[in-house]
């Protein structure tokens, strides 16, 4: 959750942003360079087994202007270190994206942070950033420091990002949005952020959340000199696949997303380290103006709650692993909440300091809660209700102070399949209702006589 501070923070990195702009500007040009014959192995599409380089970005260059780059077209970016870089006005289209790839090797953009950013992009649409453009190393495009790591904001829409480290950043690792000025472009309504791919990258040591995508301010907005103002929409993100290790606040923090958002398959790691205030230092947020689903993600020694539910109310939440959370496994609190139903389905909640699932959810419809496993909450009560206010379903939630009772194969090795023996094995409902139809390791559920408890499906 978010406060003054961030106002604070938005401040000192516009001034940084303009900053290095402007000593930026003294010393490099903007040059294209377009070689002959040049091309790459793609390792994305084995039936298109090369890309033509369009387009080398040169080591010197902080900056392409892409006004007068067709659609299509391919930049590549030689291997080695180089300083940030800006990418501006690229313009794909659906069928055919700008697409930004690393070529013969890894490259590494490294900026100081008192930069504004290490890699940005403004005024960007249909475009593809790729750094698996060299067989064998898996994050070809390295971005080291910068207050924002990488940033796609100034109305970019429709992009995709793979396979990049991000690192050492002094606020976001992987930011995108644009916020709301008094220009009323940037504004709900004239704006939508759509087609947001990020997947398969590894984000780490960064001073505030690891992903930060959309406005935190969804429901009443901004307020700038022109007075308030409301954040632009997102439409089908889907966060997939990223390690977050060791952030600030958030591993992942996710907001104004109202529909088509996905969040899955994600490894969240020390979040939460250096909040830079109370509420902050959570696994994964799924913040206001927020719905969709949030599923097959591990979310480790989170200080705060393991994921916070703030969302739209059309919210499903399951097959999640939630370990060691220094507050809550989950907690929801109905704030703009115009849907139906909180659905907390075949969890996996383990340690938590607090509760297991935190309900503050009290103008909501209706929360539900089943199949989960919760063990060992700190606060003795695996599902809290603030008041008589929260309206509850709850079934065949399996709830022990044993972790060892699930008899996993090797819980600590990390190893969440279940022995034969296990009580969790058909002891649950079927949640195929619910859209529930497979488990933490993508297993078809049922695979026997009945539905088992928690994220992970015998097989």
């Amino acid at each position: 959750m978010m406060n003054s501070n961030y106002m604070m923070r938005g401040i000192v990195a516009i001034m940084a942003l303009a900053s290095f702009t402007m000593c930026a500007k003294k010393t490099v040009g903007v040059e294209i360079e377009q070689p002959a014959g040049d091309t790459i192995t793609n390792p994305v599409n084995p039936t298109d087994p090369t890309i033509d380089c369009t387009y080398t970005v040169r080591p010197s260059q902080w900056q392409v202007d892409g006004t007068k780059i067709a659609a299509g077209s391919v930049l590549c970016i030689p291997a080695g270190a180089r300083g940030a870089l800006l990418l501006k006005n690229l313009k794909g289209t659906a069928d055919k994206p700008i697409i930004i790839i690393n070529r013969g090797g890894q490259v590494t953009f490294t900026a100081m942070l008192t930069a504004g950013y290490a890699f940005k992009t403004q005024n960007c649409k249909y475009f593809k950033i790729q750094g698996n453009g060299t067989s064998g190393i898996k994050y070809g495009f390295v971005v080291d420091g910068g207050n924002i790591g990488m940033t796609m904001d100034d109305l970019s829409s429709d992009f995709e990002i793979q396979n990049v480290e991000v690192r050492n950043s002094g606020f976001a690792g992987i930011m995108a949005k644009t916020d709301p000025t008094c220009d009323v472009a940037t504004q709900r309504g004239h704006f939508t952020m759509k087609n947001v791919l990020l997947h398969d990258n590894y984000v780490h040591k960064t001073g505030g959340e690891g992903f930060y995508v959309g406005n935190s301010f969804y429901a009443d907005g901004m307020s700038i000199a022109c007075g308030k103002v409301l954040p632009h929409d997102v439409v089908n993100a889907r966060i997939y696949n990223n390690i977050t290790d060791s952030t600030g606040c958030e591993g992942i923090q996710v907001g104004s997303a109202v529909s088509g958002c996905e969040i899955y398959g994600n490894t969240v790691k020390s979040p939460g380290l250096t909040p830079f205030a109370n509420g902050q230092n959570n696994g994964i947020q799924i913040g206001e103006g927020t719905g969709g689903k949030c599923y097959n993600n591990l979310i480790k020694n989170a200080p705060g709650n393991g994921i916070i539910v703030l969302g739209l109310g059309d919210n499903l939440v399951f097959n999640n692993y939630i370990l060691n959370s220094g507050d809550n496994g989950i907690f929801a609190d109905s704030r703009y909440t115009p849907g139906p139903n909180f659905q907390f389905i075949n969890n996996t909640i383990v340690a938590p300091a607090s509760d297991g699932i935190k309900l503050d959810s009290e103008t909501i419809p209706m929360n539900t809660v089943i199949n989960n496993v919760i063990i060992n909450p700190g606060s003795g009560t695996a599902v809290f209700k603030k008041s008589g206010s929260v309206k509850l379903i709850a079934s065949n939630n399996f709830i022990n102070k044993d972790i060892n009772t699930c008899k996993f194969i090797n819980y600590n090795g990390g190893d969440f399949h279940l022995q034969p023996s296990s009580p969790l094995i058909d002891a649950g409902v079927s949640v195929l209702s619910y859209g529930v139809s497979f488990d933490y390791y993508r297993t078809i559920r049922p695979s026997g006589s009945g539905f088992d408890i928690g994220a992970t499906e015998y097989k």
